[in-house]
Order: structure tokens, then sequence, then C-alpha cells
């Protein structure tokens, strides 16, 4: 017995030492995934930031006053008999001047936007957005100078030539001696409506802009023993706790394993004082119109920061076994009952835990080392099943606040949408009768009334919409063949000269109520034909039986659904048209449930697919 119960101690002891450093290797996997999500997120908003400053100054190559200078700008120019005489009467010694521009060339107006542009972002963000912004003509002289410095010609420099022949320069990000910052130099091309090429804008922002987001992410997540860094493409420090002077670094001692690894990923790294990091990193993949830098999101976290719990909790349970051990050899007999069962009730609480049994409970023992165990399981189940009810308990109520909010919302939208109807045919009748009286006398006049006939089809429209949406009808069933219902969806829109839609030859008969069905088909073509747009286009509609089941698919030659929001476009109030309710494919999703089928959709081509259930008389 004695023997016995040191074996057990000695076989607890390294079962404890074995079940927690599995539980370590698993914990720092899921360190290093959460990081990598944190790492990703960075990057994203990172990109997202970039490609909306870029975006900003993209739109301001459309402004009015820009286009408008250069346009008479240009035309100043192509007057001129030695063009080149014009571009070099004003050639100075010095490569950088505050005043760089042609003599009565410069338009005042036009600067005195780009200083308030300036102004507009330093006075928003608290610093330095740009330290130099200014415009060019198509011939490559200066029209306007909002900030910085400049010559008075840039044709002849190689970023000037690369945005006029590509659209858009972009430098490498580099410390500036005239501004005394890090920057990076943006060139963009200024076309007209047409597409002619009027001119270049070049603005340079500063790296405590370029890198805004991602300071603002860093201190969100920053820790005693985590930490944030971006990484240049050569693996130097641009941004750790703050801005370094990365040009002078070497790369970071991990940089060859991230480079060689895929997009996201973890590393582990052991420093020179033999402590063990988890450098979870991602790559930089652009965002929309912005291509990226091929910069790199790092997050590195000690491991020691989660990993001395364990050990200390490790450490206490061998010196538990330890003295088990020598008290089994002393008085084995007197207390193997005492350790024993509580050592069996242990293990099977801590299975039942793992299969997600949480009601379960240590049961008391009177050996204090055990006792503490038991009460840390006690609690620790108490605590999870806590949680659990806890989120339970938030999930239903989130359900419920959102069922009663969109309750609420339908009722008041079916009054109002009710209510609005009698009033829209009291202006349909009376614009009928104006059309009758007016037909002819005016082609203004045909035309105004033209357009308030599509106005009120298309709030009809959207009224109905609203009302098949929020109103549950029984069905009024009858069996009618599908091909007079798609016949009769298409009679009822008006189908544009340059889309065709082929109907097939189907002999199925379909157990339904006519006018609901028919709405689905109206709304499924409506919206094919407004995805196809001017274009000459086709929706194709297949019929056929499988296994008791009329499959209708409705095809058309449009772009596609957009992929952010594929998954939602059966929800309530989802759309991609300025005037659409968002309520069109919800409705037809309800009515086919309430008949019993499915609708589903797929994408390029763009497919909606019903199955209805074939009951026959």
């Amino acid at each position: 017995m004695v023997f016995a119960m040191f074996g057990i101690f000695l076989t607890f002891a390294v079962y404890g030492i074995v079940i927690f450093d599995l539980s370590i290797q698993e914990m720092v996997k899921l360190l290093g995934t959460r990081n990598e999500v944190f790492a990703f997120n960075m990057m994203q908003d990172l990109d997202k930031y970039i490609d909306k400053r870029l975006n900003d100054f993209k739109e301001l190559t459309k402004a009015t006053v820009v286009q408008e200078s250069l346009k008479k700008s240009n035309l100043e120019f192509r007057k001129s008999d030695n063009l080149e005489t014009l571009l070099e009467q004003n050639k100075t010694d010095t490569d950088l001047k505050s005043e760089p521009f042609i003599q009565g060339l410069e338009d005042k107006e036009l600067t005195a936007d780009l200083i308030d542009t300036i102004q507009f972002y330093n006075n928003e963000y608290g610093y330095n957005v740009v330290e130099e912004l200014f415009i060019t003509n198509e011939f490559g002289a200066n029209v306007a100078l909002g900030y910085g410095t400049s010559d008075d010609r840039q044709d002849d420099e190689e970023w000037w030539q690369i945005t006029k022949n590509t659209g858009i320069y972009i430098s490498e990000l580099k410390y500036r001696e005239e501004y005394g910052n890090y920057a990076i130099a943006l060139g963009l091309r200024i076309d007209d409506e047409h597409g002619n090429f009027l001119g270049v804008l070049r603005v340079v922002l500063t790296l405590d802009d370029l890198i805004h987001e991602f300071i603002n992410d860093a201190d969100l997540i920053n820790l005693p023993n985590r930490n944030g860094v971006l990484l240049d493409n050569q693996g130097r420090i641009i941004y750790s706790h703050s801005i370094q002077d990365f040009t002078k670094s070497q790369p970071v001692a991990y940089f060859d394993r991230i480079i060689d690894g895929k997009g996201v990923g973890t590393v582990e790294l052991t420093d020179e004082s033999n402590e063990v990091k988890i450098i979870s990193y991602s790559r930089s993949t652009g965002y929309k119109t912005f291509a990226g830098f091929d910069w790199i999101t790092v997050i590195d976290q000690t491991s020691s920061s989660f990993i001395d719990e364990f050990v200390n909790l490790r450490d206490s349970i061998l010196i538990t076994s330890i003295i088990g051990m020598i008290s089994s050899i002393v008085i084995g007999v007197v207390v193997s009952f005492f350790i024993t069962t509580p050592l069996k009730d242990l293990s099977l609480l801590a299975e039942s835990i793992s299969r997600g049994k949480f009601n379960v409970k240590a049961k008391k023992s009177r050996i204090n080392e055990m006792k503490v165990i038991g009460d840390s399981f006690n609690e620790m189940t108490e605590s999870l099943q806590k949680l659990i009810e806890i989120e339970k308990k938030l999930a239903e109520t989130q359900a419920r606040v959102k069922n009663e909010r969109l309750t609420g919302i339908g009722e008041i939208a079916a009054s109002m949408a009710h209510n609005m109807k009698n009033p829209l045919g009291t202006i349909r009748s009376s614009a009928e009768i104006v059309k009758r009286n007016a037909k002819g006398t005016s082609k203004e006049l045909d035309d105004v009334l033209s357009r308030m006939d599509r106005a009120i089809e298309r709030m009809s429209q959207q009224i109905e919409d609203v009302l098949n949406f929020v109103r549950v009808s029984p069905l009024i069933e009858s069996s009618v063949p599908i091909k007079s219902l798609l016949d009769g969806a298409v009679e009822s829109i008006d189908v544009p000269k340059n889309i065709t839609i082929e109907i097939p030859q189907a002999e199925l008969q379909l157990r339904c109520d006519p006018k609901k069905i028919e709405i689905v088909f109206i709304n499924l073509f409506l919206n094919a034909i407004q995805a196809i747009g001017n274009k000459p286009g086709f929706i194709k509609v297949r019929v056929k039986e499988e296994k008791g089941f009329a499959v209708i698919e409705v095809e058309d030659s449009g772009p596609g659904i957009q992929e952010e929001i594929f998954s939602k476009i059966f929800g309530p109030l989802v759309t991609t048209k300025e005037k659409g309710t968002g309520l069109g494919l919800s409705t037809c999703k309800n009515i086919i449930e309430q008949h019993g089928g499915t609708i589903s959709a797929r994408n390029n081509p763009t497919i909606f697919m019903m199955k209805l259930p074939l009951k026959h008389d």
C-alpha cells in the first residue's frame, strides 16, 4: 500500500506537469492566434487610412477651381510662340524657392484654396499632415503652391513623368532635411472630365499622418509585456512606442523568419536572456485603390506574461506531490483512504469539465491541499457556468431588443405606407387629368409630366415593397402553370429594349398563391434589369422538377452582387441602389418560405434559385 500510494503521487505529479505543459503550448497557440488578429486588423486600419488620404487628394484634383485654373493656364501656354523660352525665362540657380512661379503664372485663388486645405487638415488632426502641396499644368510649370518649397518647372523630374504616364507616383519613406520630418511624396495625375491630361498634383505627407491610425491601435493593445511594432519592407523599425530613426537601424532579428512565411503568422524567438517572445505579424496587402507599402505590423509579447502563473501552479503541484510521497511512506496506510478517493474525484471532475459539464462539484476533503484544489475547481466551474448563463441572457436580450425594434419599425412603416397610398392615388389621377388636357401643348410640360409619372411609379413601387414586407396574409392557393406566372410578371413591368427575357415552355403546375409568387418574379426581374443597366443583356429563366419540388432559376448578365453584402442580401434594408428600400429580396424570401420553399443565390453569374414543393390537387 505504501508503494502504491507513492506511485499514485508520482503519477499525479507527472500527470500535472504534462497537462500544464500541454496547456502552456495551447495557450501559446491561442495567444499567437489572437495577436495575429490584432496585427491583421492594425495593418488593415493603416492601409484603409492611407487609401482614404489618397482618395481625399484625388477628389481635390477634380475640384472645379483646380480644373478651371489648369485649363486656363494650359491655354495660355499653347498660345505662346516659343514655349521653351517661356518655361526658361524664370530659371534661377537655386533648385528650391518659396515662390516658384514663372512670371504671371501663379493662380492666387487656387493657391489660397490649397492653403485652406492644408490648414483644415492641420486643425483637424493637431499636427502637420502636409509638408508640401503644389500643382503644375500639363507643361510642368507650377500654377499654385499651397505649402513647402519647389522649383518653377517639374516636367524634367522623374516623379513628374511617372505621374503623367501612370497616373500615380509614390516615393520611398525617407527623412526630408528641408522639413525636418519623415515623409512620403505622392504625385497624382489631373484629368478633365473627358480624361484629357491637365497637370499634376504633388503632395508630401508626414509620417505622423501616415501611421496615425496605427499609433491609435498600438496605444490600445500596448501592455508592459506586449508591444505593437511597425516595420518597413527591409525589416527596420518605423514605430515602436514612438517614431524611430529607422534609416540608421538594422533589420530586426526575426525579420528573415517572417518574410519567409505567409502574410499572417506567428514565430517564437528566444532573446539573450533566454526569454521566449511570441512574434505575431501581418504584411500589408493594400486596400481598394491603395496597393500598400509592403510594411509589416508586428505584435511581440513575452511568454512570461502568462507562463509564470502556470509555472507557479505547476510548482505548487510538485511540492504537494513530494510532500504526499514522503508522507505516504510514513503514514501510507492511514492516509490512503483520504487521498485515493479525492484524486479519483478530481480526475473525473477534470474530465467532466473538459466535456463541457459545469454542474459538477469536487467533494470536500479533510486534507488541506486537496481541499484547496477542489475549491479551485469548484470556483472555476461556477465561474464558467455563470459566464455561460450571462452570455446566454445577453444574447437573448439582444435578440429580443432587435425583434422589438424591427416590429416597431415595421408597424410604423406599414402605417406610413398605407396612409400614403390614398394621397398618391390622388396625385396620380390629377396628373392623368393634367396630361390629357395639356397633351401636345408644350414639350417642356410633357417632359415634366413624364417625370411626374416616373416619380409616382417609383413611390408606388417602394410603398408596395414596404407593405409586401410587413404584412403577412394567408395564402389563397390555386393550381397555376408556372409559365403563366412568369408571363404575368413580365407583362407587369417595363422591360427595356436592350434586355431580352427568356421564358421556358414549362408545363409544370404549381399550387400556390399566384399574386404572391408573381410578386417574387417581378422583384427578381426588376433587380436584374437594374443590375444590367443600359448595356445589352439578358435574363434567362430555367424550370425543372426535382424530387417533388419545382426548381426555378433566374439568371442575368449583370455585373454580379458585391461580395461585402452578398451574405446578407436576403436581410431587410439591404440594398446597393440609391432609391431602393432594401425590402425586395427579404419579401421574396418571406413569400417563398410561407409556401414551404427555399430561395438562394449564386454569384458570377448572378443566379437566384427557388425550390417550391409541388402540391397537386
